[in-house]
């Protein structure tokens, strides 16, 4: 399989036109498997959905929808057994686990989406506190280290969800900490450009208020 990477093997997807009119394998069972099914099954000649497990961890809607495609879903206990082609992907050979029934069919390209091997490297020895393989933070994202923060998937508290959603939030609250402990005299929060524009309003009011006062003509002095 890593002599057929970048030959019809791929782990993500780049451009849905390199997908058009070919027979296409999608293997793995989350969101991002079930959501490349749904972007290449318009293009692709035919789509093949596998999954090893009889659980799915995406979302119900994704997996509906696929069901409900053109897609082939074949699930559970379906994994890769074999895949061959000289120079590009030409065919793969399927097999389900318990049974051992295997399927040969021809494609031109497989997305896997199985997963990854995280792995922190280096970082574990900097004296961080570790936790099955996850940085601890608290809720402002800092670690056990003065002035380092960490945030997304890589990190660990109470109440965690790895999710696109919940990362991005992270990396704001931690970059707005650490601005802060840069610059104990910036805000942690930033308001809300709504907030910002009533209170500038307000400002202006008062200056125009001033100025009024200011053009007001003299009295007539008595004769």
């Amino acid at each position: 399989m890593i002599e057929l990477e970048g030959a019809g093997v791929y782990y993500f997807i780049r451009k849905v036109s390199d997908f058009k009119d070919k027979d296409v394998l999608v293997v793995g069972g989350g969101d991002s498997a079930f959501d490349y099914s749904m972007l290449v099954e318009p293009v692709a000649k035919s789509v093949v959905h596998i999954h090893r497990n009889d659980f799915f961890s995406a979302h119900e809607d994704s997996v509906r929808k696929v069901r409900e495609s053109s897609v082939e879903l074949l699930v559970p206990f379906w994994e890769v057994q074999e895949i061959k082609g000289e120079e590009w992907v030409e065919e793969v050979t399927i097999v389900e686990t318990r049974s051992g029934e295997e399927r040969t069919f021809p494609v031109q390209a497989i997305v896997f989406n199985i997963g990854f091997l995280t792995n922190l490297g280096p970082i574990e020895d900097w004296g961080l506190e570790i936790d099955k393989n996850s940085i601890k933070v608290d809720s402002r994202m800092r670690t056990n280290i003065e002035g380092v923060f960490a945030a997304g998937d890589i990190v660990t508290y109470d109440g965690k969800l790895k999710l696109i959603s919940t990362g991005c939030g992270e990396v704001a609250v931690a970059v707005n900490n650490a601005k802060n402990y840069i610059d104990p005299k910036a805000k942690v929060s930033p308001g809300h450009s709504t907030d910002r524009h009533d209170m500038v309003q307000r400002k202006w009011a008062r200056r125009e208020k001033a100025a009024a006062g200011k053009e007001k003509p003299d009295a007539p002095k008595p004769e």
